[in-house]
Protein backbone atom coordinates (compact mmCIF):
# COMPACT_ATOMS: atom_id res chain seq x y z
CA UNK A 1 0.00 0.00 0.00
CA UNK A 2 1.60 3.51 -0.96
CA UNK A 3 1.04 6.65 0.82
CA UNK A 4 -1.73 8.21 -1.88
CA UNK A 5 -3.63 4.67 -1.16
CA UNK A 6 -3.76 5.26 2.96
CA UNK A 7 -4.49 8.72 2.07
CA UNK A 8 -7.57 7.90 -0.30
CA UNK A 9 -8.25 5.35 2.53
CA UNK A 10 -8.31 8.04 5.50
CA UNK A 11 -10.07 10.54 3.41
CA UNK A 12 -12.95 8.20 2.43
CA UNK A 13 -13.17 6.33 5.89
CA UNK A 14 -11.45 8.72 8.21
CA UNK A 15 -14.94 9.01 10.52
CA UNK A 16 -15.97 5.68 9.96
CA UNK A 17 -12.18 4.49 11.68
CA UNK A 18 -12.82 7.54 13.84
CA UNK A 19 -15.78 6.22 15.27
CA UNK A 20 -14.67 2.67 15.88
CA UNK A 21 -11.79 3.94 17.47
CA UNK A 22 -13.19 6.01 19.59
CA UNK A 23 -15.56 2.96 20.76
CA UNK A 24 -12.42 0.34 21.32
CA UNK A 25 -10.68 3.05 23.39
CA UNK A 26 -14.22 3.60 25.65
CA UNK A 27 -14.48 -0.40 25.64
CA UNK A 28 -11.01 -1.07 26.59
CA UNK A 29 -11.46 1.80 29.31
CA UNK A 30 -13.97 0.13 30.92
CA UNK A 31 -11.89 -3.49 30.14
CA UNK A 32 -9.10 -2.29 32.40
CA UNK A 33 -10.99 -0.83 34.97
CA UNK A 34 -12.49 -4.41 35.38
CA UNK A 35 -9.87 -6.31 35.37
CA UNK A 36 -7.02 -4.27 37.99
CA UNK A 37 -10.01 -3.41 40.10
CA UNK A 38 -8.54 0.21 39.54
CA UNK A 39 -12.15 2.89 40.16
CA UNK A 40 -11.60 5.85 37.63
CA UNK A 41 -10.90 9.49 39.03
CA UNK A 42 -12.73 12.49 38.02
CA UNK A 43 -10.62 13.41 35.23
CA UNK A 44 -10.98 9.71 33.53
CA UNK A 45 -14.54 9.95 33.16
CA UNK A 46 -13.85 13.39 31.34
CA UNK A 47 -12.01 11.94 29.48
CA UNK A 48 -14.02 9.08 28.38
CA UNK A 49 -16.82 11.28 27.24
CA UNK A 50 -14.46 13.25 25.18
CA UNK A 51 -14.33 10.04 23.07
CA UNK A 52 -17.85 9.28 23.38
CA UNK A 53 -17.91 12.85 21.91
CA UNK A 54 -15.96 11.99 19.35
CA UNK A 55 -17.73 8.36 18.35
CA UNK A 56 -21.15 10.58 18.24
CA UNK A 57 -20.05 13.43 15.94
CA UNK A 58 -18.90 10.67 13.83
CA UNK A 59 -22.22 9.05 13.58
CA UNK A 60 -22.84 12.69 12.45
CA UNK A 61 -20.73 13.11 10.13
CA UNK A 62 -21.30 9.47 8.60
CA UNK A 63 -25.12 10.35 8.14
CA UNK A 64 -24.37 14.04 7.43
CA UNK A 65 -21.02 14.37 4.89
CA UNK A 66 -22.75 15.36 1.67
CA UNK A 67 -23.81 18.98 3.23
CA UNK A 68 -20.69 21.29 2.52
CA UNK A 69 -21.41 23.60 5.66
CA UNK A 70 -22.11 20.59 7.90
CA UNK A 71 -18.60 18.77 7.25
CA UNK A 72 -17.08 22.30 8.21
CA UNK A 73 -18.90 22.80 11.23
CA UNK A 74 -18.17 19.57 12.52
CA UNK A 75 -14.87 19.87 11.43
CA UNK A 76 -14.84 22.85 13.70
CA UNK A 77 -16.48 20.93 16.75
CA UNK A 78 -13.70 17.91 16.49
CA UNK A 79 -11.10 20.69 16.84
CA UNK A 80 -13.07 21.85 20.06
CA UNK A 81 -12.94 18.65 21.04
CA UNK A 82 -9.33 17.89 20.57
CA UNK A 83 -8.83 21.03 22.61
CA UNK A 84 -10.94 20.29 25.37
CA UNK A 85 -9.91 16.81 25.25
CA UNK A 86 -6.15 17.32 25.25
CA UNK A 87 -6.23 19.82 28.21
CA UNK A 88 -8.07 17.46 30.58
CA UNK A 89 -5.33 14.97 29.56
CA UNK A 90 -2.49 17.55 30.10
CA UNK A 91 -4.13 18.11 33.44
CA UNK A 92 -4.52 14.99 34.57
CA UNK A 93 -0.56 14.31 33.82
CA UNK A 94 0.48 17.51 35.40
CA UNK A 95 -1.54 16.19 38.73
CA UNK A 96 -0.23 12.44 38.26
CA UNK A 97 3.71 14.39 38.32
CA UNK A 98 2.58 16.50 40.84
CA UNK A 99 0.45 15.08 43.50
CA UNK A 100 0.64 17.43 46.11
CA UNK A 101 -1.56 19.95 43.76
CA UNK A 102 -4.42 18.67 44.97
CA UNK A 103 -6.55 17.50 48.01
CA UNK A 104 -8.89 14.29 48.44
CA UNK A 105 -12.46 15.17 46.65
CA UNK A 106 -15.66 13.77 46.32
CA UNK A 107 -16.13 10.59 44.18
CA UNK A 108 -18.23 11.50 40.44
CA UNK A 109 -21.05 9.98 41.60
CA UNK A 110 -21.65 12.30 44.41
CA UNK A 111 -20.48 15.14 42.49
CA UNK A 112 -23.36 14.62 40.39
CA UNK A 113 -26.40 14.08 42.68
CA UNK A 114 -25.41 16.79 44.65
CA UNK A 115 -24.28 19.69 42.40
CA UNK A 116 -25.67 21.28 39.40
CA UNK A 117 -23.59 19.63 36.42
CA UNK A 118 -21.76 22.52 35.34
CA UNK A 119 -20.67 23.00 39.25
CA UNK A 120 -20.13 19.15 39.03
CA UNK A 121 -17.88 19.13 36.32
CA UNK A 122 -16.01 22.10 37.32
CA UNK A 123 -14.84 20.38 40.42
CA UNK A 124 -14.04 17.46 38.04
CA UNK A 125 -11.85 19.24 36.11
CA UNK A 126 -10.10 20.51 39.47
CA UNK A 127 -9.32 16.70 40.03
CA UNK A 128 -8.46 15.06 42.92
CA UNK A 129 -5.79 12.77 44.48
CA UNK A 130 -7.64 9.88 43.03
CA UNK A 131 -6.00 11.73 39.61
CA UNK A 132 -2.36 11.55 40.63
CA UNK A 133 -3.03 7.59 41.07
CA UNK A 134 -3.37 7.08 37.15
CA UNK A 135 -2.22 3.88 36.18
CA UNK A 136 0.13 2.73 33.57
CA UNK A 137 -0.45 0.94 30.38
CA UNK A 138 2.29 -0.02 28.37
CA UNK A 139 4.69 2.19 30.50
CA UNK A 140 2.97 5.46 29.74
CA UNK A 141 0.36 6.99 31.87
CA UNK A 142 -3.10 6.73 31.05
CA UNK A 143 -3.82 10.12 30.27
CA UNK A 144 -0.86 10.15 27.50
CA UNK A 145 -2.67 7.42 25.43
CA UNK A 146 -5.79 9.52 26.08
CA UNK A 147 -4.09 12.01 24.23
CA UNK A 148 -2.65 10.73 21.65
CA UNK A 149 -5.89 9.08 21.08
CA UNK A 150 -7.78 13.05 20.36
CA UNK A 151 -5.05 13.86 18.41
CA UNK A 152 -4.85 11.17 15.84
CA UNK A 153 -8.27 10.40 15.68
CA UNK A 154 -9.83 13.82 15.85
CA UNK A 155 -7.01 14.76 13.48
CA UNK A 156 -8.01 12.06 10.87
CA UNK A 157 -11.63 12.87 11.24
CA UNK A 158 -11.65 16.71 10.12
CA UNK A 159 -8.70 15.36 7.82
CA UNK A 160 -11.73 13.02 6.31
CA UNK A 161 -14.24 15.81 6.82
CA UNK A 162 -12.04 18.47 5.14
CA UNK A 163 -10.64 16.57 2.05
CA UNK A 164 -13.68 15.04 1.17
CA UNK A 165 -14.80 16.86 -2.84
CA UNK A 166 -18.03 18.75 -3.09
CA UNK A 167 -20.57 16.35 -4.85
Amino acid sequence: MNTSSIMVLFQRHGLLLTLIGSLVIVAAAFAYEKITGLLPCHLCWLQRWVFIGFAALSLCGLALQRFRLVRWLLALVFALLILVGSGIALRHLYIKLNPQTVSCGMDVQTLLDFFPLWEAVSHMLIGSSDCAQAADFLGLPLPTWSLTGYLLLGSLAIYSLLSRKTQ
